[in-house]
């Protein structure tokens, strides 16, 4: 879905993960990073939030939480990030890029709380009063005062399953109070997820009763004598969503796909300015037939689009842009060693040829690695350390 429109804006990405791949300087099942255009996508969204008043938080776990991609996103204006999980607090520590959001999508689990107030995020989302209590003890221990954001339910909100749970609309106050009450706990906001979804059939975002809630909430809260600085509304984010945000009354998003350049908005329309900057690199492993069969441990597709023909370039040479075909994954719930590409009868497609994917991904998820692609002021390429798909850390080794 994304292929047409990498070759059109980014094409030398696809080249130079062909050339580095074949020079045996870039291994199979690595989502490669073109760092230089994540930093220009940045610098597009960040200049819409400024002049919508919008504050960000970026969202790493799409592509990785890779250091040098989060140096890049630095680089490009958002300092912050929202950790989605523990892993990915520890992970993106490791980078230049401070914490911000901790607690949404992934609630602090029992014994993590000391680590949680300690890596000093801006807010924690919390989802219910007896992890308000604990993160509350972690507080008091570390002498500080957290500030949390209470995630708000409404009966009509939509959910994605298994993301569930929260504070509900109708008790909002009364629930505020009580999390407010806890000793070294402030409330300091609302958020939900997610605040937009992609209509596929009309080719456009549109907001959720979700954003709704939290935007009612913040309101009820403020007229109760709370002082709401954050209205966090994550989901779909790129510089093209921010206005549907700021216009409903939020104060806070989350891109993360919209970094590297691969949201609905980005396929809905051509003249987004964002420029896919991420790859999935793999290689020919045999055949079976005409079919070529890939490495494809690093395979994760986000299919809020819902289901679309896979494509792929696959080739050894500069002209790997013109040899594009069909590829299939293994289906949901089955495990991914292997995608196929479905040749024609005649083709020219080898043994150890490079393949290039791009689709919108969930690195964090999978068994891949992430490298970042640097480009010199030379016009030379480098790439940064390998490394682990989750955790961010530094691979040794062939795999």
């Amino acid at each position: 879905m994304f292929i047409e429109r990498l070759k059109k804006l980014n094409p030398s990405l696809v080249t130079a993960a062909t050339r580095l791949h074949q020079a045996g300087e870039l291994r199979a099942n690595t989502y490669l990073l073109d760092t230089a255009t994540m930093t220009a996508n940045t610098r597009v969204i960040r200049a819409e939030a400024d002049r919508l008043g919008l504050s960000l938080y970026a969202m790493a776990k799409q592509f990785g939480r890779n250091r040098d991609a989060c140096d890049a996103v630095v680089e490009g204006g958002i300092e912050a990030c929202v950790a989605v999980d523990i892993q990915c607090m520890e992970a993106v520590a490791r980078s230049r890029m401070r914490i911000g959001h901790v607690g949404h999508l992934v609630q602090p689990h029992r014994g993590s709380e000391d680590a949680v107030v300690t890596a000093r995020p801006e807010v924690v989302s919390v989802f219910h009063h007896d992890i308000a209590e604990r993160l509350g003890a972690a507080a008091r221990r570390a002498g500080i005062e957290q500030a949390v954001l209470l995630r708000v339910i409404a009966p009509d909100d939509r959910f994605y399953f298994g993301h569930g749970g929260g504070f509900r609309l109708e008790d909002i106050e009364r629930s505020a109070a009580r999390v407010d009450a806890i000793d070294g706990l402030r409330v300091a906001g609302v958020v939900s997820f997610p605040a937009l979804l992609a209509d596929i059939e009309h080719r456009r975002l549109t907001t959720t009763p979700n954003l709704a809630t939290v935007v009612e909430a913040a309101q009820r809260l403020r007229r109760a004598g709370f002082e709401i600085e954050q209205v966090n509304a994550p989901g779909t984010t790129s510089s093209g969503a921010l206005k549907l945000l700021a216009d409903a009354g939020a104060t806070h998003a989350e891109p993360g796909n919209g970094l590297h350049g691969t949201t609905p908005l980005m396929v809905f329309d051509d003249e987004s300015p964002e420029v896919p900057a991420i790859v999935y690199v793999s290689e020919v492993s045999h055949f079976d037939g005409d079919d070529a069969y890939v490495f494809g441990a690093g395979l994760y597709i986000d299919k809020v689009l819902g289901e679309y023909g896979l494509r792929a370039f696959c080739g050894r040479d500069e002209d790997v842009l013109d040899r594009v075909y069909p590829a299939e994954m293994a289906p949901d719930g089955a495990i991914h060693y292997y995608a196929v590409l479905h040749l024609p009868e005649r083709h020219d497609v080898r043994v150890g040829d490079t393949v290039v994917f791009c689709f919108r991904p969930q690195v964090f998820v999978t068994r891949a690695r992430t490298r970042a692609l640097f480009r010199n002021h030379d016009g030379t390429l480098r790439l940064g350390d390998t490394y682990d798909a989750n955790d961010a850390r530094p691979v040794d080794g062939v795999a």
